[in-house]
């Protein structure tokens, strides 16, 4: 009996960690892009992603997240969790590029992917940060849970509150080595709405919105690739 209540005991530690570690807090910018497939052609170029110029400021709708005093935080008089900007320890225009920069590099779209270094590539690219910021509801019942400790993290494990992010970004443009602009990729939004995991005090939403840059990052980079690929064959003409 006393093996069985043991045996028990480790497998729900073992589940409060893996819990834990689902939704340990975060102020990066970061994701493994080891399940990244590579895709089946090359352009052959190399390529500089450029820092992203931040404009959030200039939107009212990013107010919220930019003078957050903390992850959790009254918007709109209700408590909510958010990617609050003071928690963000690099600015957002450079780790947005260089998670970009290392997607593109792993997903093989180009021979050489590089970071601010557009004197040693054949292209680069410029891009302006309109709205990075991911909001959920406060779980209260997640709040009470960890007051209980490991039976309250096992009790309240997997609750999901209703949440909205925005990734956007702007004037993306592509250079050519001599700076001449090559083509006006534009402006690139998307926005996720529904049920994101959550935790006791908010961290999750850093790691929400960071699961949706993977799918931002994927369509963006596929965009630039047939960008490229089109300016090859045009100029082949």
């Amino acid at each position: 009996m006393k093996k069985q209540i043991k045996l028990l005991e480790s497998i729900f530690f073992a589940l409060f960690l893996l819990f834990l570690a689902s939704c340990k807090p975060s102020q990066k910018i970061v994701y493994n892009t080891d399940s990244i497939k590579q895709y089946h052609e090359s352009s052959g170029v190399t390529i500089s992603i450029q820092s992203f110029e931040d404009i959030r400021s200039e939107s009212e709708v990013n107010q919220a997240q930019l003078f957050a005093k903390d992850v959790i935080s009254s918007v709109n008089k209700k408590t909510t969790c958010i990617n609050a900007e003071k928690l963000y320890k690099t600015p957002i225009g450079l780790q947005m590029s260089d998670i970009f920069a290392k997607h593109l590099d792993k997903k093989g779209f180009f021979s050489t992917v590089l970071l601010n270094q557009k004197e040693r590539t054949d292209y680069y690219v410029t891009a302006k940060i309109r709205h990075f910021y991911g909001m959920q509801d406060y779980s209260s019942s997640k709040a009470v849970g960890a007051n209980f400790g490991l039976i309250g993290a096992l009790a309240t494990a997997g609750i999901k509150t209703k949440g909205e992010i925005i990734i956007e970004l702007s004037d993306i443009c592509l250079y050519d080595k001599t700076d001449n602009l090559i083509a006006k990729v534009g402006d690139f939004r998307k926005e996720y709405t529904g049920e994101f995991p959550v935790d006791a005090y908010c961290y999750c939403i850093y790691q929400n919105i960071n699961n949706k840059l993977i799918e931002f990052n994927e369509e963006l980079g596929k965009m630039l690739f047939m960008e490229v690929k089109n300016t090859k064959t045009t100029a082949i003409f």
